[in-house]
Parts: structure tokens; sequence; C-alpha cells
């Protein structure tokens, strides 16, 4: 697939909302730490775990809250092995709640262990038949072991319990990308960005199928979306630099690598995509420049070796040139089939 990235997929939290679950659980016990502990949304990870840890300690009747609540606030603080031992307590406290094993699930796929996750989602689903966000997650964990089909029954699944859950929709429209169906996928994320319109990732992807089908209009369009509503998107400038090479808007391609490289200097998709924005302006100089910086930290970038050498071969340095390329195509025999079909050279 001609993708300037991964499309971009996302959990469908069931959120941390263990204050308003756990309420007959934490009901009279008026302990200052309690009370902390379970104010989610109005207090700081740090002070939420500070808080949990100290009902805990005290011996409250609210346990199983208080766990479900510290583990998901070491969750956002990306410290997932605590929030796993939270979520087990938990679990081994109240082991007929759904959330929990739907909540330990997310940990478990930010994890990669997506097996885990799975078991994870499916006692929740057992539990609770009707919980979207558990249908959602687990498509997502069999997206990402691969299995597709199994990922798209899960999406519909979910859509079907929650038509509104844009998530689902974006994950889906991936999860079809993938399968080459564009048409389905871009359908898909179509529907996302009408139930959420600020929904960055699902723009990128959108112009990412779009890209794809070689509508670079198209693409260029929903990349400059992307980033009216977030304009440091990384994904969203390096797409647009491209779709705006491969449309033939060569100043404009550059303009927008070249920002990205304000950002993230030495970032080597940008200087590689700039490289070939200069090439094909004719700016042969600028492009090898580009491929070299690529190059002095990336000796066998297949993409800068190969651009490197049409650019050298255009500056009529033949024996380099087909250096280059012989190089290029040695790490990658159908480097060319594949820039060809992007217009290059």
């Amino acid at each position: 697939m001609r993708t300037v990235g991964k499309p971009r997929a996302l959990l469908a939290g069931a959120g941390v909302v263990a204050a308003t679950f756990w309420a007959a659980w934490a009901f009279g016990q008026g302990a200052d730490h309690l009370q902390q502990c379970l104010a989610v949304g109005k207090l700081g990870a740090n002070v939420l775990i500070r808080e949990c840890t100290a009902a805990i300690q005290s011996g409250g009747h609210a346990l199983p809250a208080i766990y479900l609540t510290r583990a998901a606030a070491y969750a956002g603080k990306g410290d997932n092995e605590r929030a796993l031992a939270d979520y087990d307590e938990a679990i081994k406290l109240a082991p007929n709640t759904a959330l929990a094993f739907a909540l330990r699930g997310e940990v478990h796929a930010k994890r990669r262990d997506y097996d885990s996750a799975i078991a994870d989602y499916e006692r929740a689903i057992e539990l609770e038949p009707n919980l979207a966000s558990a249908f959602s997650n687990r498509g997502l964990a069999w997206a990402n072991k691969g299995e597709l089909r199994l990922a798209i029954a899960d999406y519909t699944k979910a859509i079907q319990l929650d038509p509104s859950l844009s998530v689902a929709f974006n994950n889906r429209g991936n999860a079809r990308a993938a399968r080459g169906d564009l048409e389905a996928a871009v359908a898909d994320y179509s529907e996302a960005i009408r139930l959420d319109p600020k929904y960055v990732n699902a723009y990128d992807n959108r112009a990412n199928a779009h890209l794809n089908k070689g509508e670079y209009d198209r693409a260029i369009a929903d990349f400059t979306a992307a980033l009216q509503v977030q304009g440091s998107d990384r994904v969203a400038l390096l797409g647009r630099c491209w779709a705006r090479t491969l449309g033939g808007q060569l100043p404009a391609a550059v303009a927008d690598c070249s920002q990205l490289l304000r950002l993230q200097p030495g970032d080597a998709a940008a200087l590689n995509m700039r490289g070939f924005a200069h090439l094909k302006a004719g700016q042969t100089d600028k492009a090898i420049a580009d491929f070299d910086a690529v190059l002095r930290s990336n000796p066998k970038s297949v993409g800068s070796l190969y651009g490197r050498g049409l650019a050298r071969l255009k500056k009529h340095e033949v024996a380099q040139g087909n250096a280059d390329i012989a190089a290029a195509k040695a790490i990658n025999p159908d480097v060319e089939q594949e820039l060809a079909g992007y217009g290059i050279p």
C-alpha cells in the first residue's frame, strides 16, 4: 500500500469512571483520603495515587473502587506494571465487574500482550454483552494480531451497540484499508469525522486512503483539515508534503517538509520526501543534499540511495549514480517498480 505512515488507531477506552461506578462502595465512608481518591477528573494522577494509597492503608470498605481508581491513574502515567497489579486486586475483590476486565485489557494492549487483552475483553463481554468499548478494543487487538476479519466483525458489533463510537469507525476503516477495500475505508473514516469533526487521526487515515487511490487533491484537503485541528501533526505535514510532491505542487511540498524539519530537525522521512520534491523540480544539488543527510545516519536507506542515484544521473555522474541505484536494488530489488508507481523518475 502506498501510505505515508501506518493508519492510526485508538483504544475505545471505557474511561476513568471508578468514582461513579463504585459510588455504592464508598457511600458513608467520609474519610478524606477516600474522598480524594475517588475525586476522578478533579485531581492529577500523582495526587490520586497518593490519596488512594493512603486510603488502602487505612483499610476502608471501598477497596475495589480504590484499586480501580489507582490503577487508572497509574495507566495514565504509563506505569503499566503497577496498573496491572491494581486491576488484579480490584478483580479479586469484585470478580464479576466487566469494567475492571475491560480496563485491564486496555493495559495489556498497551503492552502489546494482545492475547491477554483479548481474554480480558472476552470476559468483560461475557459479564456485560452490550459493552461496546470492549468489542471495539478487542477488534483493535485482533487487528494488531493480523486477524482483520475478526477485527472488522468486532468493530461492526461495537458500532451496532453504539453508533456514536467514532473510534470504532476509524479503526474499522484501518482494517478495511489493510485488506485493500479503500472505498469502504473512506466511508468509515468519513463517518468517524462526521461524528467527531476534530478527529485528527480519521482525517490523516482518510487522506492516506485517498493517497493510495491516487486522489492527491483529496488527500491534500484532508491533511490540511488535520493541520487546522492540530497544527503540529507530523503525519499530516509529512503526508501533505508527499501528496503535493506526487501531485506536482513542488514548492508547496518543499515548504511542508521544511516546516516539519524546523519542528523536528533531522527527521529522515521529511528529508527523504523533500529530496524527491527537489528531484522532481530539477533541483538536483538540493536533492542530493537531502539524501546525503539521511544516508549519513542510515547508509542503507533504500529511498535515499535510489533518489541520490537518480539525481546523480541527471547531473551526468553516471558511475556514481549507477552505484547508488545498484546499492538500493541490492537491499530492495523492487525499489524501481515501487517508485515508478509514484511517477518517480
